[in-house]
């Protein structure tokens, strides 16, 4: 595939001259105040925009702060926010939920029906319940420099409050109900569905709930210089057509901050498609502190305990599919880095990612995924709209995907199926940590709805319509037009297929029905230009297709990445959980307890995942590691860390059909002990100029040949055939030039084949895989098995390189020239501030995970520095204090940068300190 295969996105047509209103609405002069109540001025708010409505306009929010709740747009209307001017979210009485808190009179509006729900989260389900909300509105723009904020400051606590909730009201129990049992609250900042020609320009986000800004199933979409500082989601585009974003900002540390989606939650099946992003920034800083210019970091991880998350991403809701998407100029700061996944059985395609820099990554800097969660909606084998579904329908596990076979739903019936696993063994390795992998005595359990057994044999039951036989068999559903209308195609049946019969083996295939023929798809792809520094030693850029779904043409031209280094194959080979605790404070919050995972991550890395990389030796009768051996794990939720430590530091490829390695750079800042790429099952690899830093006595590429393949979701059904997958087409064009990571060591140079590239053939199924006759040697690496660490997990070394000791920030300084400029600066390190407590995290839906076993730090000196002091002043190392009195003659603008060394390596800080005439000058 050329660079010039991919066509280039095209965005919105529509622009803020196109909506200009002459006429304006005052929202005071409809009774609205700064005094008022919330329930005062939403009917205030609400009244100017419905007289506007009548003839089109502007309603205008003065200078002043006014606490409201929803906030109903109309179209051919716009909001203008003045300079100064703040949509603040006033409280709402929630006895029952997570963050009770007492109200001020009212409430946002009520979540609506969505008969889909559930076939995305319930955030992308419901949205009227928001601060700000249209739904099927046409010509409405949304500008001026003034704040939208779910957050309230206490002054005397010094507190900041979230009054839009990260978290969902509880899901209905039936289709046809409203979204919510009894209670709910706001949780979006501005939430757009189904509206055309749209514009949003200059304004602020802050403390948005769950979505700070979601657009759903919009099109013509133009956003303009917005900056969005939030709790989680920051924008979230999804299902939408022909959307520009430029010159944004986008700040969420525990979530994503611009986030592509395709879901079902506008009740139609629209692709995600023709986005252009340009010139934009994606940070993970503390939830306000962008907003107030104080970039703090004191918190090291999102909720789900991998690095601050921060970043642009594609999915997960990925249902309908994306098509032509052009990102170009973003900036990455301290999140982590360029990710596209699908894995709800629809296509990725036609995507260019280039001209950008990531910089303090804390994940993988590029991830491509193609998965098979297969969240499609499939019609049941009842009518009922009881949500979830019966546990007699045709799916054991995730039953909220399960439609009712009714004619007003839209019909997909069964095209597939996938197993159900009973990962209910409990194991352990080193005696501390544990955790479910599949039961090797009973791994698997059958659905009898998706078969019918007759005199000892079993045949599928398949979809019959009574009047469209064997129509609507595309996966691409109802159109836009028919959103709520009847579909007579649903009034069908599953029948028995007498020529359909199926081994007694190969029943547990059948648990799970899906709507969707295929599995999801990623394809022409084309990413170049990247720089990416600092960049977490644990993940490499990984591309992660399925056995039965390979990623196709993918290029990667002109990419330089810096990794921290420092790791090894031991690592990869172990899997361990190495955990400490961290004490810290957000901006303006309390002080809290969070669990480090130092190697690997079990919030998504789990059951089979979780075991080492270890293969049976027969003959000597014991465990070999074999990091080589990483298990597939289709259906897992689709994060970098989900695969734990690879065998990698640099590239990590496969099932990946066309890939171009052009000028490609991986550098270490301490050297890794691991290769620099891996190839698995990769067919027609193009390496045409790669420099690397790689260990002398390490491989820098492995090619992997697995003759223990077998199909994807059939990994753990036991008696399922294997087969070999291997690495074919692979070329190396011009010579790898290779430095070993050392001071004083010189560049060499690999070219043939048999120098660059080792061989690894995997002779056993990946660990966990239950033993049948076609293996039935140990497969589960654990204390059970007689595996064990060779290190207690108490005395191993915490990998210095994955969390970096810091300066933190410091405010710019503004002092006159003859003042003495005094700051104390505060250092945090942690492998060795760990804190006595200890405490589960909780999620935003209330639940608490356990506690993670845990070690002690290590002590670890540290050196402060400065790199450029100004004349006269001096920094003071026992107290980390710094002195400056300027003169006259200093007057301008000075960035001191300070650094803090351990040993491995300097970590900086940049103060900016602006130096002004004397009162007397």
């Amino acid at each position: 595939m050329s660079s010039y295969t991919i066509p280039e996105a095209t965005g919105a047509s529509i622009r803020p001259r196109n909506l200009l209103k002459h006429r304006s609405f005052l929202i005071t002069d409809f009774g609205a105040g700064e005094d008022a109540a919330p329930a005062v001025n939403t009917q205030a708010i609400n009244s100017a925009i419905q007289a506007a409505a009548m003839e089109g306009g502007t309603v205008v929010f003065p200078k002043g702060t006014f606490h409201t709740y929803t906030i109903l747009l109309k179209s051919n209307v716009n909001l203008y926010l003045s300079e100064g001017a703040v949509v603040s979210a006033a409280r709402t009485d929630n006895p029952h939920s997570r963050q009770a808190a007492p109200g001020e009179g009212g409430n946002y509006k009520e979540p609506e029906v969505n008969r889909y729900v559930g076939l995305q989260d319930h955030g992308h389900s419901y949205f009227s319940n928001s601060l700000i909300y249209g739904s099927d509105l046409e010509n409405i723009m949304i500008s001026g420099r003034g704040l939208i904020t779910g957050g309230r400051f206490d002054e005397k606590s010094g507190i900041l409050e979230h009054v839009l909730q990260g978290g969902d009201p509880q899901e209905p129990m039936s289709r046809e109900a409203k979204g919510h049992q009894e209670e709910w609250f706001g949780n979006k900042g501005i939430a757009l569905v189904r509206c055309e020609n749209v514009v949003l320009e200059d304004f602020s986000v802050t403390i948005g709930g769950h979505f700070a800004i979601i657009a759903e199933g919009c099109r013509n979409l133009y956003v303009d210089h917005i900056l969005v500082d939030t709790i989680r989601d920051a924008f979230d585009i999804d299902c939408c057509r022909d959307v520009t974003v430029r010159h944004t900002i986008c700040n969420s540390l525990t979530d994503e901050s611009l986030c592509l989606k395709a879901s079902f939650g506008a009740g139609i099946f629209e692709p995600l498609q023709n986005v252009l992003i340009e010139d934009c920034t994606v940070c993970g800083y503390d939830a306000g502190s962008v907003y107030a210019g104080e970039y703090t970091r004191d918190k090291l991880i999102a909720v789900d305990r991998c690095g601050p998350t921060g970043r642009l991403k594609f999915g997960t809701e990925a249902t309908c599919g994306y098509h032509l998407v052009t990102i170009r100029r973003v900036r990455f700061e301290r999140s982590r880095g360029f990710c596209m996944e699908s894995v709800d059985c629809s296509s990725l395609t036609n995507v260019i990612f280039e001209d950008c820099v990531l910089d303090n990554v804390s994940s993988s800097p590029i991830f491509l995924r193609a998965g098979d969660r297969a969240r499609f909606p499939v019609t049941g084998n009842a009518s009922s709209s009881a949500y979830p579904a019966l546990d007699t329908n045709v799916r054991l596990d995730d039953r909220n995907w399960v439609l009712p076979n009714e004619r007003a739903y839209h019909c997909y019936p069964a095209r597939r199926y996938a197993p159900h696993y009973n990962r209910t063994k409990t194991v352990t390795v080193d005696g501390h940590s544990s955790f479910e992998i599949v039961d090797p005595h009973n791994p698997v359990a059958c659905n009898p709805a998706n078969y019918e057994e007759l005199d000892g044999h079993y045949y599928l039951r398949v979809w019959q319509s009574e009047s469209y036989a064997q129509k609507n068999t595309s996966s691409q559903g109802s159109s836009r037009q028919n959103h709520g209308a009847l579909h007579p195609e649903a009034h069908g049946a599953y029948v028995a297929d007498f020529s359909r019969e199926l081994k007694d083996t190969d029943l547990p295939l059948y648990a799970n029905a899906i709507g969707s023929a295929t599995m999801a798809t990623v394809s022409n792809v084309l990413i170049r230009n990247v720089t990416v520094t600092n960049a977490d030693p644990r993940y490499p850029i990984l591309l992660m297709g399925l056995t039965d779904s390979h990623i196709k043409n993918i290029v990667l031209e002109n990419i330089s990445v810096e990794y921290r280094g420092g790791l090894t194959m031991e690592h990869a080979v172990e899997q361990r959980q190495l955990n400490t605790e961290w004490k810290f404070s957000q901006f303006h919050t309390k002080e809290r307890v969070q669990n480090l995972p130092w190697l690997v991550n079990t919030f998504f890395s789990r059951g089979e995942g979780l075991l080492p990389r270890a293969d049976w030796d027969a003959r000597e009768n014991c465990w070999r590691g074999n990091p080589y051996n990483v298990p597939e794990l289709p259906g897992a939720y689709p994060e970098p860390s989900t695969w734990g430590i690879l065998p990698a530091y640099g590239l990590f490829a496969k099932h990946v059909d066309g890939l171009t390695l052009k000028n490609i750079r991986f550098s270490c800042k301490v050297p890794d002990g691991r290769h620099v790429c891996v190839f698995d099952d990769v067919k027609d690899v193009c390496v045409d100029g790669m420099e690397a830093h790689c260990a002398r006595d390490m491989a820098p590429i492995a090619a992997v040949t697995d003759h223990y393949r077998r199909h994807t979701n059939a990994e753990d059904v036991p008696e399922q055939p294997y087969f070999t997958t291997e690495v074919t087409g692979l070329e190396i064009h011009r010579p790898l030039v290779l430095w070993d990571g050392t001071k004083d060591g010189q560049p060499r140079t690999l070219h043939a084949k048999s120098d660059c590239v080792k061989q690894v053939e995997i002779n056993a199924p990946a660990p966990g895989t239950p033993q049948d006759s076609l293996y039935p040697l140990p497969t589960a690496p654990c204390q059970e098995t007689g595996y064990h660490y060779e290190v207690e997990t108490d005395n191993y070394p915490l990998p210095l390189t994955v969390y970096r000791p810091y300066i933190q920030p410091v405010a710019p300084v503004r002092i006159r020239a003859g003042e003495l400029c005094r700051i104390r600066l505060s250092v945090r390190n942690p492998a060795s501030d760990v804190s006595e407590e200890a405490t589960g995290t909780r999620l935003y839906n209330g639940q608490i995970l356990l506690p993670n076993y845990s070690v002690k730090g290590v002590a670890s000196p540290l050196q402060i520095t400065c790199e450029n002091l100004p004349e006269g002043a001096r920094l003071n190392p026992d107290d980390t204090e710094f002195l400056w009195t300027p003169t006259g003659s200093q007057k301008g603008e000075h960035y001191i940068v300070f650094a803090v060394d351990d040993g491995l390596m300097p970590e900086k800080m940049r103060i900016k300190i602006t130096v002004e005439d004397t009162e007397n000058d």
